[in-house]
């Protein structure tokens, strides 16, 4: 596996942090709720944009691991879209 692969996937563990900081931040209460969401929010939105960024780079260099990038890099836009997709339902 390139290694600019292994960094778009080991942006999803970015992701995973910020997702944990959100959560930790609905858990709590207090004014540190609000750093706690919004370092939350800096830090997935990072990961995810990492992520995609590195699978499209990893897409365009590596053709042998093009469906796997490509699939990496759906996965972040998804994940990254998610919340206005079901914000709009709520």
């Amino acid at each position: 596996m390139p290694w600019i692969l292994r960094l778009g996937t080991g942006s999803f563990f970015v992701f995973v942090i910020g997702a944990v900081m959100i959560a930790w931040a609905c858990m709590s209460t207090g004014w540190e709720t609000l750093s706690w969401f919004a370092w939350g929010c800096v830090t997935a939105g990072a990961g995810l944009i990492g992520g995609a960024l590195l699978a499209m780079l990893t897409a365009v260099i590596h053709q042998e691991w093009r469906r796997f990038s490509l699939s990496l890099m759906s996965a972040s836009v998804l994940l990254f879209l998610a919340p206005l997709i079901f914000a709009r339902f709520a």
